[in-house]
């Protein structure tokens, strides 16, 4: 039974931690023992006690040698044969620290953002040289990586984070919100770049067009404040519901007929649009990297140029006005989805990976 130890340091809770805490989920349930390393009072970790995982708490700290040692313990007396880092923090400590372990187990970095990684020779030590394996979560980051910052292209590979569609099937799931205006939703954490100001500043001109719509914004977030204020300079709180976190969001995406992903940054392949399309939702998202893989423009949703307001609104007025297209732009995203990013071909590389490892038999055919 071969060991796997997921470390995190990230605080929050959004796509990120949702995939670890998943493929820890599934993978233990495939025989795997699967241990979690994350900051105390981390999301993931409370989520991944009340999951039942092993669990440690652990402060990371490129500055500091006891992280690193305290990790090195741990995987030492754990007998860990995989690590999996995920942010930068972990990736540094986790990293060296699985180098100087007397087991020797091999170290996978998923990389979940499309931010540009800046070509130093710190950067290349933890991303192209000291990892067996990375792990992107869209094809447009993998191929950045080797054209732009030159990493080795035989250890990167591309697996986006997959959809339960037993969970997210429209035929199950029943709506909870029943009123008869048209609704527009969004949902994701709410940072600055998930551009939530942009789609707030597109309904004052949609409301030139339709007034029988209601806007909902899922999620919870640093940006909460900015957006609540945003919402009453532009006097449309009759018309935008903040929801804060939810755990039904299929019962959500259900109800809504327009999912509305403004970001314009940052993104990998992003889980609650992959999530919508399974629900048949049209979706309208930001032309950016990752976004573009999933949604193909006229074709599985509408894509807009970031930041563009005036673009939101025209796509939604469009949708409204054409419900054809919107069911149209829907089937054929639910088809997509299906075909492309199931959980069970996420989890299948994933497997592939790990079965491959003592042989260092890789190709990128997986």
């Amino acid at each position: 039974m071969k060991i796997i130890l997921h470390t995190e340091s990230s605080m929050g809770w959004g796509g990120q931690e949702i995939r670890i805490l998943q493929e820890a989920k599934v993978m233990r349930g495939r025989g795997y023992r699967v241990l979690i390393a994350a900051e105390e009072n981390s999301e993931i970790l409370k989520r991944a006690k009340k999951e039942g995982f092993e669990v440690f708490a652990v402060k990371f700290s490129k500055y500091h040698p006891l992280s690193f040692l305290r990790i090195k313990a741990l995987i030492e007396k754990e007998k860990v044969d995989i690590v999996n880092t995920h942010s930068s923090k972990d990736s540094w400590v986790t990293t060296i620290a699985a180098k100087l372990a007397s087991n020797k187990p091999k170290i996978i970095r998923t990389r979940h953002l499309s931010t540009p990684i800046k070509n130093t020779a710190l950067n290349r030590l933890i991303y192209n040289v000291l990892p067996d394996i990375i792990i992107t979560t869209s094809e447009e980051i993998r191929k950045n990586m080797i054209n732009i910052n030159k990493f080795n292209p035989n250890k990167i590979f591309s697996i986006p984070t997959g959809v339960n569609l037993e969970k997210f099937d429209p035929e199950k799931v029943k709506p909870i919100f029943n009123s008869k205006e048209f609704k527009v939703g969004t949902i994701g954490v709410l940072r600055s770049w998930k551009g939530h100001i942009y789609l707030l500043e597109a309904i004052p001109l949609i409301l030139q067009y339709i007034t029988n719509i209601k806007f909902y914004i899922v999620g919870d977030g640093p940006q909460k404040q900015n957006i609540e204020n945003h919402i009453k300079k532009l006097n449309i709180e009759k018309w935008v519901i903040m929801l804060g976190h939810r755990e039904d969001i299929p019962q959500i995406l259900a109800s809504l007929d327009v999912v509305v992903h403004p970001s314009y940054a940052n993104e990998g392949v992003p889980q609650a649009i992959l999530q919508a399309m399974a629900m048949k939702k049209c979706v309208i998202a930001s032309d950016i990297i990752g976004i573009r893989e999933v949604v193909i423009n006229e074709k599985t949703g509408l894509l807009v140029p970031p930041k563009k307001p005036e673009e939101i609104a025209k796509e939604i007025i469009r949708v409204y006005k054409d419900p054809n297209l919107k069911k149209i732009l829907g089937t054929e995203a639910q088809k997509f989805v299906k075909y492309k990013y199931s959980t069970d071909e996420m989890f299948r590389k994933i497997e592939e990976i790990y079965k491959k490892f003592p042989k260092n038999e890789f190709s990128n055919a997986i």
